[in-house]
């Protein structure tokens, strides 16, 4: 299937960058107390004002699940990114630092080798 003209003319990367940004600041706001104790207070005003109960399950269900449901999963995602560019880093730092241990491990066997042959040669020409 071939993308249509007025696709291609989009600028993808800076909708994707905004995409993101919308998404982890959602994260940043929906993923807290506060909204955790907004989201409490909205679902008790029915009690004091049943005439509202329409409206707060309106709210609830269609705005927080498909909205912020969403919204949190990307944000997750998105936050988790970081995540696991930090651990590649971080492996690969390890991983780095294990070679080179290993290649000083080596050079210091090969230097422990030649001590004894040359312990070996001393000692051997000591006793003739």
């Amino acid at each position: 299937m071939k993308t249509p003209a007025a696709i291609k003319k989009l600028p993808l990367d800076k909708v994707s960058k905004l995409n993101d940004a919308i998404a982890l600041r959602s994260n940043q706001v929906f993923a807290t107390m506060g909204f955790f104790w907004f989201c409490l207070l909205f679902s008790l005003i029915p009690l004091k004002w049943p005439g509202t109960l329409a409206f707060v399950q309106y709210a609830s269900s269609g705005v927080l699940q498909l909205i912020a449901l969403p919204l949190l999963g990307v944000g997750t995602i998105l936050a988790a990114r970081a995540s696991d560019t930090l651990a590649k880093e971080q492996h690969d730092a390890v991983m780095e630092t294990v070679k080179n241990m290993q290649l000083l491990m080596a050079e210091l066997h090969q230097l422990h080798q030649e001590l004894n042959t040359k312990v070996a040669a001393a000692l051997s020409a000591d006793d003739s």
